[in-house]
This record gives C-alpha cells, structure tokens and sequence, in this order.
C-alpha cells in the first residue's frame, strides 16, 4: 500500500512539474498583439518587402486582459526586409510585442508584389503554424497599405470590412476566396494557375440634408442639400496568375465564372437584358455544374453543364399567370449565363491559365491522353474549345415554365 502511495505520489510530482513548464513560455494579452490583417507590397526601389499588419491594442483592467475592437484602437505595424519573414520580424520588433498571427483574417498582396513571386509570399503563411489557415488572400489595386489605412464613420475597422465583403460576395456567388494553401494548391498544378479577387478603393457620394442656417435663402422647409463622400473598398474582378506572378486582370464576369465552375454556389441574382419586360431581376438557387471532356484525334473539347432553379424576384412589367413571359424571361436567363461563363473560359483558357477546374477534368475524363500531355497541359488548354449549357427552372408566382 505505501509502495503504491509513493508512486501515486511521484506521478502527480511529475504531472505539476510539466504544467508548470508549460506556463514557462506563458505571455501575457497585453503583451500580445492580436493581428487582424496583413498587407504586404514590394518596393522596387529598396527590394525589399513591406509589411502591414493591423491589429488590437489591448488594455488590462481589474486583473481581467480587455479587448477594445473600436476603430481608434485599431493600430497598425510595419516592417521592411529582404522576404517577408524578416519584414514580419521587424514589424513585430518594432511593436515590442508578440504578433499573434492565430486570428487574422485577410492577407493582401500589394500591386508591386503581384509582379514577382506569390508562391513565396504564400508559402510564409503555410509554414507559421501560428498564423490562421482559413485567412482570406485577396489582391489590392495599388499599395496593400493603402487598403488598411482607410478608416470608416461607422467604426467598423478595414480588416473587419474587407472580411465582410469578401465573404458576402462570395456567398452571393460574385467570387471565390482562397486561402493560403488553396493559392498554392492553384500554382501547384500543370498550368500553374491562380486566381485572386480584387480589391480597390473607391469614393462613394452621398446626398446628406442638413438645417439651413438663419438669414440662408436656399433650400426650402429650412434644409438644404449637401453633397458628402467617403472612401469605401469594392470588389472589382480579380487577377489571374501564372508561375506566381500576374498574368492579366480580369472583369466581373470571370469571377462569377470561376465561382461557378469551382465552388457550390447556393444562390445567384442577375438582371436578365429583357428590355419588354423591363430587365427583370431572376434569383437561382439549387445550382449544380457538371464538367465532362471529349477528345478525338488531340481536339479536346470541355463541355459545361449548370442547372438550376429560382424566381422572379423583381417581376418588371410581368403579369400574373403570364407563362410566355415567364418562359421568355428563363430563356434570355439561360443564355445570359451561357455567356457569361463561356466567354469567361474562353478568355482565360485562350492563355493557357485554367482557374476553373479544367485540368481535374481532363484528367478524369482522359486519362490515357492527360498522362501523355501532361508536360504541356497548357498549351492543350490553350487550344481547346468550349460548349456552355444552362438549364433554368424559374417559377413565378407558382408558375412552373417546364
């Protein structure tokens, strides 16, 4: 029995000596700074890599550590260096406290930066085993510290902001985000291929009415009209790379497409050009894609099938119990997306670039030929054609059109 109490005894000895060393690396929160985005440029002049990191200023009140997530808390570091890592460095040495990577949300690569290699700018993030997984990697128009410098009335802070828009974006089906090691799963493959949304400051005027002051005339019922503007971030397509570095911009258009040949789209608007019936507004929900490939004789040809079904949700100057009209509307909606989409490919495959998943499915549906091409799968992507069909199942007002 004491045999057994003794050795009960040095186990829990030894339990309370590793608890112990594992506080030893202890730091406190306020001794943290907890990054919510990054931006990082290149400066040609220096060659040299800039770093943005937006983060908390943390406060420690009644023994409790406090966060305060208001805009004018939000600080913000920098730091310079020959790569990135040592550009993180300095930008936490200069803070004087631990940059806690664990909670970001964004990572922005700057206009500059989109010129040499992502692929190494990305491969900084996959190895931290501190920084978060699941962060966002969008591209900046210009300075990717620009993006973070802009400040808005509401209180809600750039990286807050850009988050939100990338993912409701996303979840209206007019982007696909990526994270770190979906980019470079992207740049790992035969075309060695990457799309990135973009990201652009824009000014946004708005009519703001406000008391006329005495012995004023203008306006009427003692108001008058004032223009006011203020700097809001939009998306704007997207940038197609190749061998980590840019290739080409792309519209609107192509980030749909991208969406939706490569992510599960669960609901899409549009605004069908159907100038009788008023451009009606026509909402899909439901969508599924299929991607199959034939090749004869070295000629490959991807075939895209989207089906859906929706709803009119702005009806125009459609009538009730109206099916012609409602069959015209699913009609022009079919090849409205068929165009979309298929010019979309077009464009980007034309390059040699697949963002949209072709490789996969020249693989699945060719193998013997894929294995025998795969060393210049990009010049077979180059030179394929493309066959888009879009079947729409709308109903309005409980009017099926099938």
């Amino acid at each position: 029995m004491t045999k057994i109490l003794r050795t009960a005894a040095v186990l829990v000895s030894a339990l309370l000596t590793l608890g112990l060393c594992g506080c030893a690396n202890y730091i406190d929160l306020a001794d943290r700074a907890i990054v919510q985005a990054i931006g990082i440029d290149y400066l040609p002049d220096k060659k040299a890599y800039r770093i943005s990191m937006q983060y908390f200023n943390q406060s420690s009140e009644g023994g409790q550590n406090q966060i305060d997530k208001t805009q004018d808390n939000v600080l913000k570091s920098v730091g310079e260096g020959d790569n990135v890592f040592s550009a993180a460095k300095n930008a936490s040495l200069l803070t004087g406290k631990d940059l806690l990577l664990s909670e970001n949300r964004l990572i922005i690569i700057g206009k500059e930066l989109r010129k040499y290699d992502l692929e190494q700018t990305m491969e900084f993030f996959i190895g931290n085993f501190h920084s978060h997984p699941q962060a966002y990697v969008a591209a900046a128009e210009n300075t990717a510290e620009e993006l973070l410098d802009i400040r808005f009335k509401e209180g809600s802070t750039s990286s807050q902001r850009l988050s939100d828009l990338i993912r409701n974006a996303a979840s209206e089906g007019r982007c696909r985000y990526s994270y770190p090691y979906q980019v470079m799963t992207m740049l790992c493959t035969g075309t060695r291929s990457a799309f990135l949304p973009l990201l652009k400051a824009a000014e946004l005027e708005t009519d703001v009415t406000i008391p006329k002051q005495s012995g004023n005339d203008s306006g009427k019922d003692g108001k008058e009209q004032s223009k006011n503007s203020e700097t809001t971030i939009i998306l704007d397509g997207g940038i197609v790379f190749r061998d980590g570095v840019e290739l080409f911009s792309a519209d609107a258009e192509v980030s749909t497409a991208v969406f939706f040949l490569t992510d599960r789209v669960s609901e899409y608007s549009f605004t069908v050009p159907l100038e009788k019936y008023a451009k009606p507004n026509v909402t899909l929900n439901d969508i599924s894609r299929n991607i199959t490939v034939t090749e004869k004789d070295g000629e490959v040809t991807f075939n895209v099938f989207l089906k859906a079904s929706g709803k009119i949700g702005s009806r125009g100057n459609i009538n009730e119990g109206d099916i012609t009209a409602v069959r015209a509307v699913t009609e022009t909606a079919e090849k409205e997306l068929e165009r979309i989409v298929e010019n979309s490919v077009i464009s980007v495959a034309g390059k040699g670039c697949d963002v949209f998943g072709l490789e996969n499915a020249l693989r699945r549906c060719c193998n013997k030929f894929y294995n025998e091409n795969k060393d210049r799968i990009g010049e077979v992507i180059a030179d394929s054609d493309c066959n888009v069909s879009v079947d729409i199942d709308i109903f309005s007002l409980g009017l099926n059109t099938a």
